[in-house]
């Protein structure tokens, strides 16, 4: 398991909660990276690791440290280490997953109260059904069939522990045309997997538009955008290998604005309802 992706365990937002408060501290103490880290004895790599939150297990007794090196508060640098403590404890449900490639975004994804997410090529993964799934680890990029039953558990499991809950994320998708055309598993596959995202599009808690090739791909990569709370969030961009993270404003928002290019582009919810219906007849037809 590398640094860069061990970020899911324990509580995502937890975690990004004490990351944050490090930082805010280090700023207000008037003290640079490598200041802290000649006082710690540490490599200048580590606070770096710390501040991006790429860290496996981070000790709390370092994080004990760092508060009082910060001036922090007894009662702040007690929550944080706390949160030090819970991570290293904590294996929620993705975590047994990491053998097959599930990193940081299942675990953040699990904690957003809104999801923002435009699709290119593939269903996304959230909304894929279990056929789909299957039909995909068949293509022979995952040769292993052990490995790929993990992952096909591992995306049930997804499904599960976010659409499934009792209070699950507010959710707006906005899927290319190019994500319905790609036929994966053929046509019976492909209207069952159609049919799915009809019954979702019926939920309260999630919105389905439809890009149309007509009128031309925005972005040719796939991005999601993760609301925390108000003051917290987060972007991730689709790219190889595992994906990109982005906190700066400036990239949230250049995002958030396309996003809104694109739901003004596509079909109404309604109307892209009906567009999957008829692509569901469609494929039903064909199988």
């Amino acid at each position: 398991m590398s640094e860069e992706t061990a970020v899911a365990q324990g509580s995502p937002v937890r975690r990004r909660h004490l990351v944050s408060q490090l930082k805010r501290l280090r700023a207000q103490a008037k003290l640079s990276q490598n200041e802290v880290s000649k006082r710690m004895g540490w490599d200048p790599g580590k606070i770096i690791r710390i501040e991006t939150g790429r860290f496996i297990r981070l000790n709390s007794a370092d994080v004990s440290e760092l508060c009082r090196l910060y001036g922090s508060t007894d009662e702040l640098r007690e929550d944080l280490v706390e949160i030090a403590k819970a991570s290293r404890k904590q294996k929620p449900w993705w975590f047994q997953y990491q053998d097959v490639g599930v990193g940081a975004f299942y675990g953040l994804e699990h904690e957003a109260a809104k999801i923002q997410e435009y699709t290119v090529g593939l269903i996304p993964g959230l909304l894929q059904h279990q056929d789909y799934i299957e039909a995909m680890m068949g293509r022979g990029f995952v040769p292993d069939e052990a490995e790929r039953t993990r992952r096909v558990e591992a995306r049930r499991q997804r499904r599960a522990n976010v659409l499934e809950r009792a209070e699950p994320p507010r959710i707006w998708m906005i899927l290319d045309e190019s994500c319905l055309r790609c036929v994966i598993g053929g046509p019976g596959a492909m209207a069952t997997q159609l049919d799915y995202l009809v019954a979702l599009a019926d939920r309260p808690s999630i919105n389905l538009q439809v890009l149309p090739a007509s009128v031309g791909m925005s972005r040719n990569y796939g991005f999601s955008l993760l609301t925390f709370d108000e003051s917290d969030r987060a972007l991730f961009v689709d790219v190889p290998p595992n994906g990109m993270f982005f906190e700066d404003q400036v990239d949230i928002l250049e995002h958030e604005i396309a996003f809104d290019q694109l739901q003004a582009s596509a079909l109404s919810t309604a109307e892209s309802r009906s567009f999957l219906q008829a692509l569901f007849t469609d494929y039903k037809r064909q199988s």
